[in-house]
């Protein structure tokens, strides 16, 4: 409880953050990273008076292990594209929430080994679709600190 509880502060604060970064460009807005001491990074979702998605985050970085927890109105989808995901391909909230976990071997799997070697990171594209508009920050993952 006291996780949730810890999300959805994280979630508010982000959403009020959001109001602002909704005029700026998506250059300006900040990347998402694990939060200090913990394996999990936040990525507030927030909503225009229209229900329609504002970016919140440039893009978010993770190392292999981490996980992200995105959080914002009760139904939303995370969709990764490309048919390259870090687990699945689809997530559906469930109750405002939606966590990818990045596998602790990922950079070793056959399919993204290659990719790593040549660019130093892994991309993944993804969409969050709300109410029939999408946001589509990238996924980095890096293995360094």
């Amino acid at each position: 409880m006291k996780f949730f509880k810890f999300i959805v502060v994280c979630a508010m604060i982000v959403s009020i953050n959001a109001c602002s970064a909704s005029q700026t460009s998506t250059s300006r807005l900040p990347s998402a990273f694990a939060l200090k001491g913990t394996s999990t990074a936040v990525v507030g979702i927030a909503i225009d008076k229209k229900g329609f998605p504002l970016e919140t985050i440039k893009e978010v970085v993770l190392k292999p292990g981490q996980k992200v927890v995105f959080a914002g109105p009760d139904r939303f989808l995370i969709s990764f594209k490309n048919k390259k995901s870090p687990e699945k391909l689809r997530y559906e909230s469930g109750n405002g929430v939606v966590v990818v976990v990045i596998p602790k071997d990922i950079l070793q799997q056959s399919e993204y080994a290659e990719e790593y070697r040549k660019n130093g990171y892994l991309r993944f594209d993804y969409a969050i679709s709300i109410n029939g508009r999408e946001l589509d920050p990238p996924m980095i993952i890096r293995n360094d600190d």
